[in-house]
């Protein structure tokens, strides 16, 4: 499902991979459901991470 996707994903890779909006998704990183990494600026998220949201969700 996430082969073609880098390492790592920015916000708004990881709301079309989820299917869910900007909201949801910056809820999930503030109720620590996944974790998200603030960087220059911007959200990343480490892929192995959303792989494990998705397995446990």
């Amino acid at each position: 499902m996430l082969d073609t996707i880098s390492d790592t994903l920015t916000l708004k890779e990881l709301q079309s991979v989820l299917r869910i909006g900007k909201n949801t998704a910056l809820n999930l990183v503030h109720d620590d459901i996944i974790t998200g990494h603030w960087v220059a600026g911007k959200w990343l998220f480490l892929k192995e991470d959303v792989l494990e949201y998705i397995q446990n969700h």
